[in-house]
């Protein structure tokens, strides 16, 4: 027989936080344009998914929430997002809406403004579904192991939405909303037009879910401090658990891969300026490394299947060492757990007390991904270097070698270390590289490069070297496309072995 298309979901965010959230649960994606309109379109065990970004308001989640149901025709509609926390919640808590109301929906007389309720309702099953969820913990698996959750707590209650970012307790929305929607635990601006699309598009059946990330007052330091990022995440787990369980009487597929997110630059995965690594006694003689600038150079492994349980940070504090980073040369370094698992790292160099450059690092996460950084590709200080050579310079050999050891050594020790199977992806990339040039001899220098990275993504089948060679082969070629000129042909003796001069 043949098999019944999966059942569909369409996901509806305000902000790209929100929008970076709910992608990483589908792992690979495509873009599709519906009327203008770009959708993200992924799978998600057992499910077709379209995630759109209406932007903030409920007048533009309704209209996109019906552009969107009247396209794919859901069985399900998700608005996922952030929201002030108004009573009983923490900053990181998720809240599944029972009912949404419209909170500015009234009558404004000479004796004030009276409230004419205007409320939305999540359909049954959805709702049903969260109180079961809401009894247990399943649902904290999902959340990104690289963002440092505080236990959030889970609940199903009422909302409010209007078309205010409420900044205090003390305003006048914020009075108005525990005068008249005392039930209400959230405040948000999407979810009251939201659920009025899906009410059009009957039968699709509607909910909203949200993740606290202000208690209305503080706002400002609690979204520079993170908890947006917190918030969204929460709110996106959540909402993944909740199409998880759902009965769609469909074919399932195997859990996908949750992917460490990207933060200020496409290869880091921390915030900027965060200590991943120390040494020492605090107040003694205490050193802290941290990047100085983004790195310019990374590599990913990713594997494609979720793992049932993390890896224990023991486990990876005790094999970190026999990775391998991103450098041409050199052997040997310092490990530690931090924040997002184990990091092995090389000082390059003895610092006195205090912050410290890191300069090469390997970070490997308790979900199975391995990430490996450098800020050492590209060449940008004069020094010793003749008044001849352009910089900044990147040195093709130095890029060649570094990259070629580093993979082929990942790839042995994410297999022997973090289970690692096949097919898994792999992700190579070379940024900042804009105004540089790449040095392919000291007569052959090609430049200023006029693009700001070289990025490739490929599937790798297996841990042949052939296999990882030819992955290496497509980056080292991407990076001479970006010159505008070709990479030689058999340049640095690779492939095949190790690049060489």
């Amino acid at each position: 027989m043949p098999q019944r298309p999966f059942p569909t979901a369409v996901i509806v965010t305000a902000l790209e936080v929100e929008t970076r959230a709910v992608l990483r649960h589908l792992g690979k994606y495509d873009v599709e344009t519906v009327s203008g309109t770009g959708f993200f379109k992924g799978q998600f065990e057992g499910w077709d998914i379209a995630v759109v970004e209406a932007g903030p308001g409920n007048a533009g989640a309704a209209a996109i929430a019906v552009r969107a149901l009247g396209h794919y025709k859901p069985h399900v509609a998700l608005f996922v997002g952030v929201a002030g926390g108004v009573k009983d919640v923490a900053i990181g808590d998720v809240v599944v809406a029972t009912k949404v109301y419209g909170y500015e929906s009234g009558k404004d007389t000479a004796k004030g403004f009276q409230p004419r309720p205007d409320v939305q309702n999540t359909a049954h099953a959805l709702e049903q579904r969260a109180r079961v969820i809401r009894q247990g913990t399943d649902w904290k698996s999902r959340l990104d192991p690289a963002i440092k959750h505080e236990d959030p707590a889970f609940f199903v209650a009422p909302i409010a939405a209007g078309e205010k970012v409420v900044a205090s307790q003390e305003a006048a929305t914020a009075k108005l909303i525990k005068e008249h929607y005392g039930d209400a635990i959230a405040v948000e601006m999407e979810g009251s037009g939201f659920l009025k699309g899906v009410h059009i598009s009957h039968p699709t059946q509607g909910a909203v879910i949200r993740g606290i990330s202000d208690l209305l007052s503080g706002k400002a330091s609690a979204d520079k401090a993170g908890s947006q990022q917190r918030a969204a995440d929460a709110a996106s787990a959540a909402a993944f658990e909740i199409l998880s369980g759902l009965d769609g009487g469909q074919r399932k597929t195997k859990p996908v891969f949750l992917r460490t997110q990207s933060t200020y630059s496409k290869g880091s995965y921390f915030t900027q300026g965060q200590v991943l690594a120390e040494i020492g006694v605090p107040g003694v003689d205490q050193v802290q490394f941290a990047f100085a600038d983004a790195p310019d150079g990374y590599m990913r492994i990713i594997p494609m299947e979720r793992r049932e349980k993390p890896l224990t940070l023991s486990s990876l504090n005790a094999s970190v060492n026999q990775s391998e980073m991103i450098r041409a040369t050199g052997y040997g370094g310092l490990s530690t757990v931090n924040a997002y698992g184990a990091i092995y790292y090389d000082p390059a160099g003895a610092y006195p007390m205090g912050p410290a450059p890191l300069r090469w690092a390997t970070q490997v996460f308790q979900n199975g991904e391995l990430w490996s950084l450098t800020d050492t590709l590209i060449t940008r200080e004069r020094a010793w270097r003749p008044a001849d050579v352009p910089l900044p310079l990147i040195p093709a050999l130095t890029l060649e070698q570094g990259f070629y050891r580093a993979l082929h050594k990942n790839i042995a020790f994410a297999v022997a270390h973090l289970g690692l199977t096949f097919p898994c992806e792999v992700e190579l990339g070379l940024v900042s590289m804009r105004g540089a040039h790449l040095g392919v001899d000291q007569q052959d220098i090609r430049g200023p490069i006029k693009f700001d990275e070289a990025v490739v993504q490929m599937e790798l089948s297996s841990a042949d070297a052939a296999a990882i060679d030819a992955a290496l082969l497509t980056f080292f070629t991407e990076v001479f496309d970006k010159t505008g000129y070709a990479r030689p042909e058999g340049l640095n003796r690779f492939p095949p072995g190790p690049p060489r001069s």
